[in-house]
């Protein structure tokens, strides 16, 4: 049997249909980012070529990917890179996708930078914070550590990939960096998910997504505790360590901070939904 020949428009409308079907959140939006990756353009390019008609092999390589979706692998899985900031970074599932939350603690960071310093990037992943600290201010001199050796592959080849010029580490948080010079600014994601709760995520973030980044122990805050206690000792008198927390965490944060008593000053900055988002304290002088 011959097989159908299809039209752009004609199979991003029947995949929307399809996604909607399965209860996929933006249904229109997910088919032509991953109508976009096969054809390797850009998803508003598709909009002025609604009447191409599709090769065999990118219809087939098209399917494919939907079957992926259909099975839950998060979008920027299945076409390798996330957009971040000014960045498009390459992702895998050796390292969590970049949140937009997250690009607020890169704002926080660069408003307490100063111009020629140093950055830390503690449980760095992909890379995402730091190499977008570096790119947008170019001076500072950027470290980033992460305890997967996978993880830092990634991060790794994404410096290659932006130009950007980043030291990376592997190692369990601060071990790396005994004897280092300090640091003007330390700013961490780290995984706070409470491991009860792992199982209750979304299949996208339970299945697919590294649990070494998510699991933050029984509370959520078991990196918290540790970044929290040795941080003041890698951080120059009146610096700051930039904590993302997730829904609900700004307040124990804030406790466990004020608790270590070498901190001047403790803070949370909402994200861009009024959620408290990025805990802020400054060392003392």
């Amino acid at each position: 049997m011959r097989q159908r020949s299809w039209k752009l428009l004609d199979i991003l409308e029947e995949t929307s249909r399809f996604f909607e079907a399965k209860d996929l959140e933006n249904p229109r939006l997910q088919a032509e980012l991953l109508l976009a990756a096969v054809l390797d353009v850009k998803r508003l390019d598709l909009y002025l070529q609604f009447e191409r008609p599709l090769h065999t092999k990118e219809v087939d390589t098209y399917r494919d990917y939907v079957r992926q979706r259909l099975q839950r692998v998060p979008v920027q899985y299945i076409v390798g890179v996330a957009a971040f900031r000014h960045l498009e970074l390459s992702v895998t599932p050796d390292v969590l996708i970049p949140r937009p939350e997250t690009e607020v603690l890169v704002d926080v960071a660069l408003e307490h930078l100063p111009a020629v310093g140093r950055a830390l990037d503690l449980c760095c992943g992909s890379g995402a914070i730091a190499l977008a600290l570096k790119q947008e201010a170019a001076e500072v001199e950027v470290v980033a550590t992460d305890i997967s050796e996978s993880a830092l592959a990634v991060a790794r080849a994404n410096g290659e990939r932006c130009a950007l010029v980043v030291e990376w580490l592997c190692g369990d948080l601060f071990a790396p960096l005994e004897g280092a010079e300090l640091f003007d600014i330390i700013a961490s994601n780290p995984p706070y998910v409470r491991h009860g709760d792992l199982a209750g995520l979304e299949p996208e973030v339970r299945d697919h997504e590294p649990e070494l980044a998510l699991d933050g122990g029984e509370d959520g805050l078991d990196c918290y505790r540790r970044i929290a206690w040795a941080a003041p000792d890698f951080i120059r008198p009146g610096g700051h360590l930039l904590l993302e927390v997730g829904d609900g965490q700004s307040a124990e944060v804030e406790s466990l901070l004020a608790e270590v008593g070498r901190f001047a000053e403790v803070q949370t900055r909402p994200d861009l939904n009024e959620v408290p988002r990025v805990v802020v304290a400054r060392t003392s002088s």
